[in-house]
């Protein structure tokens, strides 16, 4: 909803005052629910700051005008001055005003413009309708994500921005637990970057999935995007190595759990086998070096590394040797 603006010279003599037209980026549809705490008289205007140059600088004032019928250039001057608008802040910075004292059931028209410290003023705005409906519909889930590992613990998340212009911010949810979930906010939707540094990753974490969703300046939240993995440990696909399913899958706490895996080396395999909670952590850990190539059927008793029974939920077992990982899913019930 970007509108480019004309701008108005001041005359003058010197080129200081000759500035290329003044560009604002959005005048947002004004959402009442951001005015919390102005009563149900208040409306809130957001939009994007310009510079006094183009995209560039800051500009030095505003003139917020409103009206009970469409603004133009030919009734700006008609039209009722808003009082108190906020000072500009450098362009591309979102900024927003409250307009007290409305009538509700009023329809109203709004626009801005913007000045330079020369008195160089844009054009109006796009004008901005409101007639007291709520915004109920949210924005669409994003698409385009994507992570890697950025360091120990690290991934870097990413993803394609949203076109809606009343959007607020993203939300990005991890999953220790695999595809299928449970997935975790790990931050509020509050800014429009559209990368997120996950700092949070536990250590033994092997993989890690997420979503994302984009939320409005009216608190709507989209659905979430579809789920993507990020390998925290990259395996090595050529490996001759394999971790076969688990049996008895599901099996019961108390009862012991099968792996068939084979070694591509005969003896001195240098390997374990990691028992992964659904929180990333392991606990615990399967010596296997020594093992015989080909074949093999490995046991876990069903026990964490201090000898007590491991709770009832999912897991996931890791076959890890150097740089090779394989994993498989289970369960254990009561």
């Amino acid at each position: 909803m970007d509108a480019r603006l004309s701008r108005r010279r001041t005359p003058s003599r010197t080129r200081r005052d000759s500035l290329p037209a003044l560009v604002l980026l959005s005048l947002l549809a004004p959402i009442p629910a951001l005015a919390q705490g102005a009563g149900r008289d208040s409306v809130t205007l957001a939009w994007t700051a310009p510079g006094d140059d183009g995209n560039v600088g800051t500009a030095a004032s505003y003139e917020v005008r409103m009206s009970s019928s469409p603004i133009t250039a030919g009734n700006w001057s008609g039209a009722s001055l808003v009082s108190g608008p906020p000072s500009p802040r450098p362009a591309g910075t979102r900024q927003s005003h409250v307009v007290r004292g409305l009538t509700r059931g009023t329809t109203y028209y709004f626009a801005i413009r913007a000045a330079d410290e020369s008195n160089n003023v844009a054009g109006i705005s796009n004008v901005v309708r409101w007639d007291w409906i709520l915004d109920t519909a949210p924005p669409s889930a994003p698409k385009g994500g994507k992570g890697k590992k950025k360091g120990q613990g690290v991934v870097a998340v990413e993803w394609t921005p949203n076109a809606e212009p009343d959007l607020a911010g993203y939300t990005v949810y991890r999953s220790l637990n695999g595809a299928t979930g449970p997935f975790t906010a790990l931050n509020s939707p509050t800014t429009l970057s559209t990368a997120y540094d996950d700092s949070g990753v536990p250590e033994g974490a092997i993989e890690v999935h997420y979503q994302l969703t984009a939320s409005d300046q009216s608190g709507n939240e989209s659905a979430r995007s579809s789920v993507f993995r990020v390998d925290v440990i990259d395996a090595v696909a050529a490996s001759p190595w394999t971790l076969q399913a688990a049996y008895p899958n599901p099996s019961r706490i108390g009862g012991p759990v099968s792996f068939p895996v084979d070694f591509p080396v005969a003896a001195g395999a240098a390997a374990e086998l990691h028992i992964v909670n659904a929180g990333g952590q392991i606990i615990r850990r399967i010596v296997l070096n020594g093992l015989g190539g080909g074949p093999q059927t490995v046991t876990w008793d069903g026990g964490n590394q201090a000898g007590a029974q491991a709770s009832p939920g999912v897991y996931t077992a890791w076959l890890v040797s150097g740089d090779t990982r394989r994993s498989t899913k289970l369960v254990r019930v009561p």
